[in-house]
């Protein structure tokens, strides 16, 4: 039986992972958390473990976020030995990353091919970099600069890539919005990423199984009409206007009689700053639940108001029929390529000023 190999570090590349491995039950899969800042009481980690539907034959982590220079060393001598020895035990034949830059990707790939039997490997869409690119990779501190670094520090296997995904190590690309990509990217085998979550009956166990044990209740979202996601209080305070909004935004749903979510960011020092939580028909989601492993479990139609982010990006692959707003934000990074996207995947971006009114419009219309 052929041996993969999923690296993931965010919990959308633990989520693209679960829906790519499902979808190949005759092959033997491990996933690696990498990069993780706890490796002892790790939530996704304990979740994939005793998770009773997974995939996955095994299921592994390796400590990061470390402080320190000699325990970063330390600690990436042993991730190197842990994987180093991993590869040579099961030799994998394909290794899945959400990112080529992270160097246990690279690292990984050059043991696997050192091997006698042929290596490939996948990049997993992460939403953001596959579609508006990664500036920083074409320039100088980056293309010259730390790459020389990496070649002098870990050895000139390292690979620098051009954009994220867009690295010699990667064949194949699981993209989302195939025909959207950035151009570097086409230059690879391109997968459609949402046809392997049509019918995907896995990833809605393993969201279900992640809600539960994330959030302590079984709670069922299936009837949540609309879901109001928040960026951090301190984006909402820094845009003019824009908490004003949003609270005339909370009392137009809360007029229109719909069932609401609202997920606000899980560092915000108040947790409830638009006081929702005792209005009837309001529901606070679960802080410590990703939001994509939300999304499969709520209606086809829902309704998604967010900012200018993966967030609502990730919404249209994961909800292909959902109506999505976006909250205008000139100052949030790579601004004009967010909204070029948006209009081609039909997610509607407005002032904070004109929300309230395209909602209104939007409710009369389906009276």
């Amino acid at each position: 039986m052929s041996q993969e190999l999923f690296l993931a570090s965010t919990p959308l590349h633990v989520l693209n992972s679960v829906a790519i491995a499902s979808k190949t039950p005759d092959k033997s899969s491990c996933l690696w958390l990498i990069d993780q800042p706890d490796v002892t009481e790790n939530p996704y980690f304990e979740v994939l473990q005793s998770w009773p539907d997974s995939p996955f034959t095994e299921v592994r982590i390796s400590q990061g976020h470390i402080k320190g220079t000699r325990a970063k060393l330390q600690n990436r001598k042993k991730v190197f030995a842990d994987i180093q020895s991993w590869v040579d035990r099961y030799q994998p034949d394909r290794v899945y990353t959400g990112n080529d830059r992270r160097i246990e990707f690279q690292y990984a790939m050059h043991c696997a091919s050192q091997q006698k039997k042929p290596i490939s490997a996948a990049y997993m869409d992460e939403g953001t970099f596959t579609y508006v690119g990664r500036k920083a990779s074409g320039s100088f501190a980056d293309s010259v600069v730390d790459n020389t670094l990496k070649k002098l520090t870990y050895g000139f296997w390292w690979k620098n890539p051009p954009t994220i995904g867009g690295s010699a190590w990667i064949d194949d690309v699981y993209a989302a919005f195939p025909d959207l990509i950035h151009p570097l990217l086409k230059q690879k085998q391109v997968l459609d990423l949402q046809s392997v979550y049509e019918g995907n009956s896995c990833v809605k166990s393993f969201c279900s199984y992640l809600y539960e044990r994330l959030s302590g209740t079984v709670g069922n979202i299936s009837g949540i009409q609309c879901v109001l996601t928040l960026p951090h209080e301190s984006i909402i305070d820094r845009i003019t206007g824009y908490k004003d909004a949003i609270q005339e935004v909370v009392k137009q749903l809360q007029y229109s009689g719909l069932e609401v979510g609202v997920k606000y960011h899980p560092r915000n020092n108040n947790p409830d700053i638009l006081d929702v939580k005792n209005i009837k028909g309001f529901h606070l989601l679960p802080y410590k639940v990703p939001f994509e492993a939300i999304l499969p479990l709520l209606p086809p139609d829902v309704l998604v108001i967010g900012d200018v982010s993966s967030t609502l990006i990730n919404s249209r692959w994961l909800k292909p029929g959902a109506r999505l707003i976006s909250v205008a934000n000139d100052e949030a990074p790579m601004y004009n390529e967010f909204a070029q996207l948006f209009s081609k995947i039909d997610v509607a971006l407005t002032d904070a000023a004109q929300l309230v009114q395209l909602l209104s419009s939007l409710f009369e219309t389906e009276k």
